[in-house]
């Protein structure tokens, strides 16, 4: 996570970026705006879980140069507001980062992709998948689409970033595993943890600043 420019040649940043700004380029076109803005309660949601997450993104751990964790919110902020919105929030938080630590902006492009695109649209497809296939309850919600695929969002997010840091960086494989891999499961059950808690305590306590669910869909005649 939080991958540096120097691990990487200028050719792979400058299409990481073509390709991210195309992705986000897509999500802030299709975001459903007008819904959002429309909820007042939605909004205030959005506010102060972009607050929250900039905060945790300050308190990551690491060793060396790319080797450093941090939970990513990827997939509540999905839950929380779709796929495109999560996108453009997520994006602004890196960004923000990026220029208080005074992170080249050449990198958001890399980063954005290991740390958004894959972690959001793979929660977005197990929301998809869950909601054709699986029994529509509150348990089943906050526990397969909150709990396990914040933990499953992390995993993908290390397997590719172990991919690029084996092909692409100078880094072994046994000083990846050594200074990397080894925390995997750590962050893995600390993203489940915090995804779960507060997805399930807005879906408790309020409902509609959850735009994928809604009580008469997941509680109602239960």
């Amino acid at each position: 996570m939080n991958l540096p420019a120097s691990l990487f040649t200028e050719d792979w940043l400058w299409l990481t970026n073509a390709v991210f700004a195309y992705f986000l380029y897509r999500a802030l076109r299709g975001a459903p705006w007008r819904k959002l803005l429309d909820n007042d309660i939605m909004v205030h949601a959005l506010v102060g879980l972009l607050v929250g997450a900039f905060i945790f993104w300050q308190f990551n751990a690491g060793i060396r140069p790319g080797f450093n964790f941090h939970i990513l919110g990827s997939t509540l902020f999905m839950l929380m507001f779709g796929w495109q919105i999560a996108t453009a929030s997520i994006t602004l938080i890196m960004l923000v980062t990026w220029l208080y630590a005074d992170i080249g902006l050449i990198t958001l492009g890399v980063n954005g992709l290991l740390m958004i695109a894959i972690p959001v649209l793979f929660s977005e497809w197990l929301l998809r998948f869950s909601k054709k296939n699986l029994p529509k309850n509150l348990f089943l919600f906050v526990l397969w689409n909150g709990f396990l695929c914040g933990a499953f969002g992390i995993m993908l997010n290390v397997l590719a970033t172990t991919l690029i840091l084996l092909f692409l960086s100078h880094y072994s494989w046994g000083e990846i595993q050594h200074h990397y891999l080894v925390a995997t499961p750590i962050i893995m059950l600390t993203e489940a943890f915090v995804t779960g808690m507060l997805i399930t305590s807005f879906t408790v306590f309020e409902p509609r600043a959850v735009m994928n669910f809604s009580d008469e869909e997941y509680i109602n005649g239960k």
